[in-house]
This record gives structure tokens, C-alpha cells and sequence, in this order.
């Protein structure tokens, strides 16, 4: 039987798919989470209620992130995009059929369940291979990703004002339909060095011996929460991922309070998206000229004045211009941290590692609509946007602080200088 010549062509056709996937994914996003806000107030929900709606997508999928990364890595990713992508297709029937409140919450919790196993497996596929050299690959990764969060939110305000919010529901469903499709040319792929001793074992335990095999996972969970480089990858995701939801989820309702139309919020939260474009070309730059601290230290600097600044503008161009600028950092965090855990993970690991990530990931969601939520009983969502910002702040500060002490920790592992061994100074 004739053997390929190279893997090459197969390999780059499926990180194609999975990255058509993944565009898929932030597009069938970003089509909803400007608009669910803006349904949920057509509905007559308000303040706390809003809130509720808004966090039941991030509550179950933020308990099943971690054990969805060990049920990735034992029976395969794209298994688990594929049942993803179906639960994703049922949530926008629900979206669809929804109105009231209680069967839109019921439609955001399959969502949240389908958009973290989809999420999760194109993740993990990703970073599969070699762990050497792929700022490129995470950069176009990205791309992809860039490009479903820029184009689904204007078509989505359009849709709104010209044609109503179930036509919004209906573009969904369509990605849905073509997200199973891309998602059965998926595939996993070997990984490319041999897994570990005490891998191999746990993966050749006896399926009876459950308890061995949940104590085991358990091990790698506290393994890897214990590492601080980890930890800060973790927290890291939490600040960029709360601050993108703000943009999506909060910001639209600001800019209505402003008079701003459906069509012209979806053109601001798509300018976010828009910036992260222009992290293809420059992220490997940065990578090669700063170090992580200062990475992160720009990031926070960038990104954060979209909670501070935000509020206080009341120009369309000024927004814009605040969104494009704050995107960028944002744009940057996404292939930063999935970079970072390719390099501190082991190929067995790795989906336990986005597994942890996932779960910061909607811990931000969750936390974000439930503090403006309460914040909005009180105060105005003007001023709500400063205290959540304070709260921010205080978060990057210590992310900071914990980053450099794991750096003077003399038995700190050096997952980030993944480029190449520093010269001896």
C-alpha cells in the first residue's frame, strides 16, 4: 500500500477545518450575545433579572469545563465538537421558540453547554502538534476567530431593526447547521511526543475502576492549579474574557440608553473585533521582544480603560474609537494564553489545561452580568461600569504580583520562553 510522502497537507487541511470551526463558533457568538441583553429588555426583564439571563449561560458549562477537557482527552476532540455543535443547533431552536424569560434562560443553558464543548474542542485541536514555533499558527488561529467576532454583530443589528430579533435566532440555527458539518472534517491528531508513564497507566486503568481514574484526574487538576505560571494564565484569561463580555453584553445596553440604534451597536462591538485582526501581524513581534510581565502589564494598561472610559463618552466616533484601541490588547490575550498552555502542558494534559481555561473563561461570563446585575439595583449602569472596573483593577494587580513571584521562585517552571533557550547573562 503506497504511504503519503508528507503528513503536511493532511495536517494544514485539518487546521483549516478546525479554524473554520472555530469562525463558526464566534460567529453563531457573537450573533447572540449582543442581542440576547437587548431581547431579554424587549421581554421586560431589567437590572438583576437581565443579569440572571445573562449568567445561566455561564453557570453549568463553568462546572462542566474541567471534566469536559478529561472526557476530550479520552474519547477525542472532535467527538465532542460534533455533540457540541448539535447541542448549539437545539439551543437556537429554543432561542426561536422563546417568550419569556423562562424559556430563554432554558435556551441559554443549552447554549452555554454546546458553545464550551465546541469551544473547548477546537482549542485543544489547536494546539495539538508540536509545541515548537506555533506563534504563527495560534496567531491565524485568531484570525479566524477575529473574523466571526467582526462580521456577526452587524448582521445581527441589521437583522434586529429591519427584520426583528427571531431573525437573529434563524441566522444562528444556519451557522449551527454548517458548524456539524465542518465539524465532521475534523480530526484528532497523534500527538507528537510519547505521553508520560503515569499517563499511559491512568489512560490503561480498567473502565470499572472509576474512583482510580477520577482521583487521578483530580491529581492533574490540583498539579496543574498549583503551578503559579499556570494560575496566572488562568487569571489572565478571567480579566481579558470579563472585559470582552462587558463589551458584548453590557456596552449595547449603554449605547441604547444613548439612543445609538441595534445596527450601530453592532458595528461598535464588531470594531472590537476588527482590532483583533491586527494582532496577526504583531503578536509574534511582541512575543519575540517582551517578556510575559510586560505582556501582561500592556494588556491590562490597554484593555482596561474600556470600563473606566466607556461610561463616560457619549460620541458614537469616540466609542469606536475606544473599543478599537481596548480590542487590540484583547485580540492579543486570546493566542497569548492558548501559546503559553501548549508550552506548560503535557500532549496528554492538554485538554485538562483548556478544560481550566474554559472554566475561567465563563467564570467571567457568570460573574459579569451577576455583578452588574447587583450593582445595577443600586446605582446607575454608568457608575456600574466604574466599581466593576475598580474590582478589575485590583484583579490585574495581583495577577501581576503573583506572575513575578513565580518568576523569583527558584523551582518556578519556565513554561513562557517557548522560543528559544535565553543565553546565560
Amino acid at each position: 500500500m503506497l504511504q503519503p510522502t508528507s503528513p503536511i497537507p493532511a495536517n494544514h487541511r485539518n487546521f483549516i477545518w478546525v479554524s473554520i470551526s472555530c469562525g463558526l463558533y464566534w460567529f453563531a457568538f457573537s450573533l447572540t450575545r449582543p442581542i440576547i441583553t437587548l431581547y431579554a429588555a424587549s421581554l421586560g426583564l431589567h437590572g438583576l433579572s437581565i443579569g440572571i439571563v445573562l449568567a445561566v449561560y455561564a453557570l453549568l458549562p463553568m462546572l462542566a469545563a474541567i471534566p469536559g477537557g478529561f472526557i476530550a482527552d479520552r474519547f477525542g476532540r472532535s467527538t465532542v465538537l460534533r455533540v457540541g455543535s448539535f447541542m448549539m443547533l437545539g439551543s437556537g431552536l429554543l432561542y426561536w421558540i422563546s417568550g419569556g424569560p423562562w424559556s430563554l434562560a432554558l435556551a441559554q443553558l443549552l447554549a452555554g453547554l454546546g458553545q464550551m464543548a465546541v469551544w473547548l474542542a477546537v482549542q485543544v485541536l489547536i494546539t495539538e502538534g508540536p509545541a515548537q514555533g506555533n506563534e504563527s499558527r495560534f496567531a491565524t488561529f485568531s484570525l479566524y476567530m477575529a473574523i466571526g467576532q467582526m462580521l456577526a454583530p452587524i448582521l445581527s443589528g441589521y437583522l434586529a431593526d429591519h427584520f426583528g430579533y427571531r431573525m437573529v435566532f434563524a441566522g444562528y440555527i444556519l451557522t449551527s447547521v454548517l458548524l456539524i458539518f465542518t465539524s465532521w472534517q475534523c480530526r484528532d491528531e497523534a500527538p507528537s511526543t510519547a505521553p508520560s508513564k503515569e499517563a499511559s497507566d491512568a489512560s490503561s486503568l480498567p473502565l470499572e475502576n472509576t474512583w482510580e481514574k477520577i482521583r487521578h484526574w483530580l491529581g492533574q487538576c490540583l498539579g496543574l492549579l498549583r503551578n503559579r505560571s499556570f494560575a496566572v494564565i488562568l487569571l489572565t484569561t478571567f480579566i481579558s474574557l470579563f472585559i470582552v463580555d462587558v463589551r458584548t453584553a453590557y456596552l449595547p445596553l449603554h449605547l441604547e440608553s444613548l439612543g445609538i440604534s441595534n445596527t450601530k451597536v453592532g458595528l461598535l462591538v464588531s470594531i472590537g473585533a476588527v482590532s483583533a485582526l491586527f494582532v496577526r501581524p504583531i503578536y509574534p513581534r511582541l512575543m519575540a521582544r517582551l517578556s510575559f510581565g510586560w505582556m501582561l502589564i500592556l494588556t491590562y494598561a490597554v484593555s482596561l480603560p474600556l470600563l473606566f472610559i466607556a461610561p463616560l463618552l457619549t460620541n458614537f466616533y469616540g466609542i469606536a474609537a475606544l473599543v478599537f484601541i481596548t480590542g487590540l490588547a484583547l485580540g492579543i490575550n486570546q493566542p497569548l494564553t492558548l501559546s503559553m498552555i501548549a508550552h506548560s502542558t503535557a500532549p496528554e494534559e492538554r485538554g485538562l489545561g483548556i478544560g481550566l481555561r474554559l472554566m475561567s473563561n465563563r467564570a467571567a461570563q457568570l460573574m459579569d452580568p451577576l455583578l452588574f446585575g447587583f450593582f445595577t439595583a443600586f446605582v446607575s449602569l454608568q457608575a456600574s461600569f466604574l466599581l466593576v472596573g475598580v474590582l478589575l483593577l485590583a484583579c490585574c494587580v495581583f495577577t501581576v504580583q503573583l506572575h513575578f513571584s513565580a518568576e523569583r521562585s527558584p523551582r518556578s517552571p519556565e513554561p513562557y520562553h517557548d522560543k528559544k533557550p535565553r543565553a546565560s547573562t
